[in-house]
């Protein structure tokens, strides 16, 4: 392994504790599987934001919140679309 791929590695286990330790948070402050795919779009628009108004460090923040946000809707679900998801023939999200 490279110096240069070892660090990139680093990087990553860097950023999936982070990840991490907010999805934690995250389900701590909002448990539950209510309005997770709005939220998620909610993040996605203040990462928007920040990318064009802000330092990198807070790019990064909402970036992670992203990141926790998808996640939650691929383990969470959200059951404010669960009878539209039945209507249409879908599994559930969760």
């Amino acid at each position: 392994m490279t110096a240069e791929s070892h660090c990139a590695e680093n990087e990553i286990d860097q950023l999936l504790k982070e990840i991490r330790l907010e999805l934690a948070r995250a389900r701590t402050k909002f448990p539950g599987d209510n309005v997770t795919m709005l939220a998620l779009m909610e993040e996605v628009g203040e990462l928007a934001k920040a990318t064009f108004e802000e330092p990198r460090a807070d790019v990064r923040k909402e970036a992670i919140q992203v990141a926790v946000m998808a996640i939650r809707v691929v383990l969470d679900g959200d059951s404010t679309i669960k009878e539209w998801r039945i209507q249409k023939g879908l599994d559930p999200l969760s």
